[in-house]
């Protein structure tokens, strides 16, 4: 094999396991999505964050006011209206996710929009 086509075969593996890690409906678990940490949360909202904590976010549970399920993403909004979108392949799979939101954000107000 020439070395353009390893360059070609190791683009395919890589891009494989991209949408493996971003579409595979095991990694949308809620207990590993929102890992609830006492005080804290720990969020991973994006699929690399499932993989490498650094990704992730460490939120209060006070931060959380309002819980919005709209489609296949839920949001977590604070007072000032800055929010965190998690985001999942199906809405099958983020209304677990939303569930396990209001679960862990019980003060919060929670909002579903059909979309």
């Amino acid at each position: 094999m020439q070395l353009m086509d390893w360059v070609i075969l190791f683009c395919f593996i890589i891009s494989a396991i991209s949408l493996y890690f971003s579409f595979g409906s095991k990694f949308y678990d809620p207990e590993k999505v929102l890992i609830d940490m006492g005080d804290h949360v720990f969020i991973s909202h994006l699929p690399k964050a499932r993989l490498h904590k650094k990704y992730g976010k460490t939120i209060s549970k006070s931060f959380v006011t309002k819980i919005q399920l709209a489609g296949n993403y839920v949001t977590l909004f604070n007072n000032s209206g800055n929010a965190i979108d998690i985001w999942a392949p199906k809405n099958k799979l983020a209304k677990p996710i939303f569930e396990q939101a209001k679960n862990i954000f019980r003060n919060a107000e929670t909002v579903e929009i059909n979309c």
